[in-house]
């Protein structure tokens, strides 16, 4: 073989193992703050900084594909053609049984947060609380008053009308994920009960069961490492 062929042959094989390895990642991203938001025309938040890194752990190009809460829905995901889907997801033993997720990577809960000028005690018949339809929260509240507690709610549709309800003094306090609660304690000045309802682990649901491994391994590395950890600090303030 002449040396040009050789030289051709070589080129071919470089381009060809090139292509193999620039393959994509394909994120879905279930919106909410502080784990994926919009600034402006441009994607932020803790899953948004989280999966770049682990993008670029794994020498993958992430493409980023935002979607509403209601698609994690086992009859939705597998269609979607997603590798992985994202977005502060509680990994309850209710969902463990439906989806396979990747290992933890956040602990997060359940937190009351209540107006900084309230002093509260932690007794809930002393405040009004907003909540939202249907979430665990509206469960909450429910419960106890099915116990004997005189608990006053006022239900909203969503957790922004529930921050603007505290923010106008419309209710004293709200259930939020622990994660969102220290973001909007940061943002806004409220307060964080010290008593979580419950702690639970966030992880991603993975669709492309190929990547398990390498996703595992590039978490548990960036959790090790302390690059998971700074993320959501930089975005919560403490944690």
């Amino acid at each position: 073989m002449s040396t040009v062929c050789k030289v051709l042959v070589f080129l071919i094989i470089t381009l060809l193992t090139s292509l193999a390895f620039c393959q994509f990642l394909k994120v879905g991203l279930l919106l909410g703050e502080p784990y994926a938001f919009w600034v402006s025309n441009k994607l932020s938040g803790i899953e948004f900084d989280l999966w770049r890194a682990i993008g670029d752990e794994l020498g993958l190009q992430v493409e980023f594909y935002v979607l509403p809460f209601a698609a994690l829905d086992n009859a939705i995901l597998p269609k979607l053609g997603l590798d992985v889907v994202a977005g502060g997801i509680h990994m309850t033993e209710e969902r463990k049984k439906t989806f396979k997720f990747t290992q933890p990577y956040i602990t997060s809960g359940l937190a009351i947060v209540v107006r900084s000028e309230i002093k509260w005690d932690g007794n809930v018949e002393k405040i009004t609380f907003g909540v939202k339809k249907g979430a665990t929260g509206e469960k909450i509240v429910q419960e106890w008053i099915k116990s004997g507690k005189k608990v006053k709610y006022t239900s909203f549709v969503s957790n922004e009308e529930i921050v603007t309800n505290l923010l106008i003094k419309k209710i004293d306090g709200a259930f939020f994920d622990y994660i969102n609660a220290l973001y909007l304690s940061n943002k806004y000045g409220f307060y964080v009960h010290k008593d979580l309802i419950y702690t639970i682990s966030v992880g991603a649901v993975i669709l492309n069961n190929s990547l398990e491994k390498r996703l595992n391994e590039a978490i548990a590395k960036l959790v090790t490492n302390g690059t998971v950890r700074r993320i959501v600090v930089s975005y919560v303030g403490s944690y």
